[in-house]
């Protein structure tokens, strides 16, 4: 029985493309090294590029930057209708440097939602976060410190790119795209001030076998570039972000972090100490709140967890609206 399609919301989806590769076999007379030439559209915008090297061509399009000269948001669904004219520019570009052989094969299609975080959290810990519960044994997450939000004489832990993988399915990529936003801006002395602020990018990266379900033998550039590969693409991130990392990686992170606060404070009998030397389990303040719920109801104590969590991350500066951020993902998935 075939597995059934994820359901996407076309209106509600805010997902979009962002960069893809394509690899382009060269043979004869083209099989010749170029150094890296910009592509450029008609408007002047420059949103990809093409190289050569030992027969191999790769092909670099940003299709965000065709239409709008940036990709602080993605290529979305209501951008498909150019599509077609960006088919059509590169398929004049790419001719003009190797011929009439355009045997293109796509090799990494990235897709992301980016938007602010939700309420009052920030960036910094909603990736402290995802960091921890798509911690792999196989390579570390990298952290950094930086300034805390309310005492800016001291310093707390910040991440600033998260990866993980689903080894030759896709790459997650997760990090502020307002920092680097601001970071490439000041590079290149342009102003900052109209870069909006707190934003949160979460892409995947598709690679190898998620490419070969989506598309099967059907690879090229033309191939690829239409609305009903789009779609397939937006799903195939709905289902990504909702079964592989909430329901696989977020969701038992987070029932960990429960059990274990609930153990810590059934054995210390004080919450004010399991706060103080637990902190890293309290990913968002809502996991302390149902964690203290449920140790005052085994102690046959009357529910104070909503105004004791609420005091506690006052107090200790804890993290707040983290999972609403992250529901909030998932409702922009569609």
């Amino acid at each position: 029985m075939a597995k059934q399609k994820t359901k996407l919301y076309k209106s509600k989806a805010k997902q979009g493309v962002d960069e893809c590769i394509f690899e382009l076999a060269l043979t004869g007379g083209n099989m010749k090294d170029l150094s890296e030439q910009p592509l450029i559209n008609a408007q002047g915008k420059a949103y990809g590029s093409v190289q050569a090297y030992q027969g191999k061509a790769t092909i670099s399009l940003n299709l965000p930057k065709f239409i709008r000269g940036n990709n602080l948001n993605p290529f979305g669904l209501s951008e498909s209708i150019y599509l077609e004219i960006i088919r059509n520019d590169c398929d004049v570009q790419l001719k003009r440097f190797f011929g009439v052989n355009m045997n293109t094969e796509i090799k990494k299609i990235e897709v992301n939602i980016t938007q602010r975080v939700s309420g009052n959290a920030t960036p910094s810990d909603v990736l402290n976060f995802l960091s921890h519960a798509t911690l792999s044994h196989e390579f570390d997450n990298v952290k950094y410190v930086g300034k805390d939000k309310q005492d800016m004489d001291s310093c707390k832990e910040e991440c600033h790119t998260i990866i993980t993988k689903h080894p030759k399915y896709w790459i997650g990529k997760f990090y502020n795209k307002t920092e680097e936003m601001i970071k490439k801006r000041l590079e290149l002395n342009k102003p900052v001030d109209d870069i909006p602020l707190d934003l949160l990018r979460i892409e995947f990266i598709l690679i190898d076998r998620t490419l070969k379900k989506l598309f099967g033998s059907k690879t090229t550039l033309a191939d690829i570039l239409t609305k009903k590969n789009l779609l397939e693409v937006l799903r195939e991130y709905k289902r990504i972000f909702c079964d592989e990392l909430i329901t696989g990686m977020i969701i038992p992170y987070l029932n960990a972090c429960n059990l274990k606060l609930l153990e810590s404070l059934t054995l210390m009998d004080s919450p004010i100490l399991t706060v103080a030397k637990h902190r890293e389990l309290i990913p968002d303040v809502r996991v302390l709140h149902r964690a203290l719920g449920k140790y005052q109801k085994l102690r046959g104590k009357t529910d104070n967890s909503a105004r004791d969590s609420k005091r506690y991350a006052e107090q200790y500066d804890l993290p707040v609206d983290v999972i609403m951020t992250i529901k909030d993902f998932k409702r922009s998935c569609g």
